[in-house]
């Protein structure tokens, strides 16, 4: 079984990229899956995060082309899926059915649409409701990271295909330390963006920073607000105690070191650095944002979820792990409670088993002609 994993850009950074990397990763274990990724085209020469030398990365440009030549996109996507003879094409971005289902018309490939945001969430693009419609018809499987989620799409779409949950998994990474009980450090991970609700955590660092003068408080990652965020720091006067990390490679370093996560986001498609965290046996503070932390954080047992947007009593209970070591030992012990179903031999067969049923599905439809 030909199975092609398309992105915007395999060598990107985020999420996104890492999760379907891990999978991809996996499946090519079985030798009943030849496993490829395909880009748009790619900004890098290597991977942010490994992939296996069983994978091959094709592109569809040698550089990044205008996103307003759809027709071109489709064209040069419906060549590769036709002369590698695809059988599913995974796109790993919703956003990418816009290309891919008009460019598989009449072609034996199927469509796994694999959404990474919730349902009511249409970040960077208006048309991303569209491509969600055109998946509920033409699609023959979607995949969403939540059970809330799934709902939403059951609730609000006329699904022709298979709607299926399959969680981000936990990394693999058996090099755990111990939780630092003596820790002093509060981390948070994502992109620094609108979405991730920064502009909150800053409100709330000023509350928790401000009475605890010998903790730091790390942010892990980079992005488009870096300047507005780097100028709100400053006018908090939080230089010292609120820093902007940048990317690394190796972002374990910072969950084993920190007493604790937090997560200030408006919104998230599944929430995967809470199971990071997790993993590592880290206490999580988090707004109870659509969608994701409250399948992950088990409230008042190993962290805190907060009602959206309640900065002050985000800050209030930060403070309350601070001032309380038992209790935020308690919570670390607990960490991985509940955590079972995310765990990756149990997500690789949930993929095995979707892939399978999709290949003996009847096509949802001939496509869209483009």
């Amino acid at each position: 079984m030909k199975v092609c994993f398309f992105s915007g850009d395999i060598t990107r950074s985020g999420g996104t990229e890492r999760v379907s990397t891990v999978i991809a990763n996996e499946l090519v274990k079985d030798a009943q899956f030849d496993i490829c990724f395909l880009s748009l085209w790619e900004k890098e020469k290597t991977t942010f995060f490994p992939i296996s030398e069983n994978i091959n990365r094709y592109t569809l440009f040698e550089k990044e082309v205008s996103g307003k030549r759809i027709l071109l996109y489709i064209k040069c996507l419906r060549r590769f899926v036709k002369g590698k003879e695809i059988d599913i094409l995974i796109d790993i971005d919703g956003i990418l059915d816009m290309y891919s289902i008009p460019a598989i018309w009449e072609t034996k490939c199927k469509i796994v649409s694999w959404e990474q945001f919730s349902y009511y969430v249409n970040p960077y693009v208006t048309y991303r409701k569209y491509t969600r419609k055109l998946a509920a018809k033409k699609a023959n499987a979607i995949v969403v990271l939540t059970e809330s989620d799934k709902n939403n799409y059951l609730n609000n779409l006329n699904i022709k295909g298979i709607v299926k949950t399959i969680y981000n998994p936990f990394s693999n990474n058996d090099n755990v330390a111990e939780y630092k009980e003596d820790s002093k450090e509060i981390v948070t991970v994502g992109r620094l963006s609108y979405d991730k609700g920064l502009d909150y955590l800053i409100n709330i660092a000023k509350a928790v920073l401000s009475k605890n003068s010998d903790w730091k408080w790390r942010i892990i990652g980079e992005g488009e607000e870096r300047n507005k965020i780097e100028r709100c720091i400053k006018e908090a006067k939080l230089e010292n105690q609120l820093i902007l990390e940048g990317e690394t490679d190796d972002v374990n370093k910072f969950y084993q070191k920190a007493a604790m996560y937090v997560l200030t986001s408006r919104y998230e498609g599944f929430g995967l650095t809470l199971l990071e965290a997790k993993r590592c046996h880290l206490p999580c503070v988090s707004f109870k944002c659509p969608e994701g932390p409250a399948e992950i954080i088990e409230d008042g047992v190993n962290g805190y979820l907060i009602d959206c947007f309640d900065t002050n009593k985000m800050a209030e209970k930060i403070n309350e792990l601070i001032e309380n070591d038992k209790k935020r030992k308690e919570f670390s012990n607990k960490a991985l409670v509940g955590t079972e179903k995310f765990a990756l031999s149990r997500i690789s067969s949930q993929w095995k088993e979707l892939l399978i049923d999709v290949m003996k599905e009847k096509k949802c439809g001939k496509g869209i002609e483009a």
